[in-house]
């Protein structure tokens, strides 16, 4: 499906490393007319790898609103590289790439379980506003020594 050539997604980079966040199995309505995932899907998949990264670091929505600020996606993108099929299970790991003073990026990889290979992979932007007055804010200190702690360092912009 896609040219890994120039970007090789079994890189770590530099920066932290990918966490597994979410698990899931290929239900038969996410498959398309071949057989294969429909590639919206992973937008899916992705949006949740973000949701579980939130509760794996112990910060969610929740305590977002409670400290009195919210995020707003502003970009994703995704690249493909071979179709999962009905019942294959999809590890989806995640890490924050980039943490900047009111926004961050994340990276997302879908990798099929039984064998490793990536599927797809991609970014999510987010910008951190306020509650009440929908304005970018900083992102809070307890956020970012949540997201080093979690996934052993941080990139940061600031």
């Amino acid at each position: 499906m896609g040219d890994r050539d120039t970007n090789d997604p079994n890189r770590e980079s530099d920066g932290p490393a990918f966490q597994p966040v979410f698990e899931n199995r290929v239900r038969f309505a996410e498959t398309d007319q071949q057989g294969i995932v429909f590639y919206g899907e992973y937008f899916t998949f992705q949006d949740e790898a973000v949701s579980a990264f939130f509760r794996a670091i112990d910060y969610g929505y929740d305590r977002m609103v409670e400290d009195g600020w919210q995020i707003h996606v502003v970009n994703t993108e995704l690249n493909y590289y071979t179709g999962a099929e009905f019942e294959d299970e999809i590890v989806n790991e995640l890490r924050v790439a980039d943490i900047g003073t009111a926004s961050l990026e994340y990276e997302h990889r879908a990798k099929r379980k039984r064998d490793d290979e990536i599927l797809a992979e991609g970014t999510v932007t987010q910008v951190a506003v306020d509650l009440e007055t929908e304005e970018p804010t900083r992102i809070p200190d307890d956020f970012r020594d949540a997201v080093a702690a979690f996934q052993g360092g941080l990139e940061s912009a600031e």
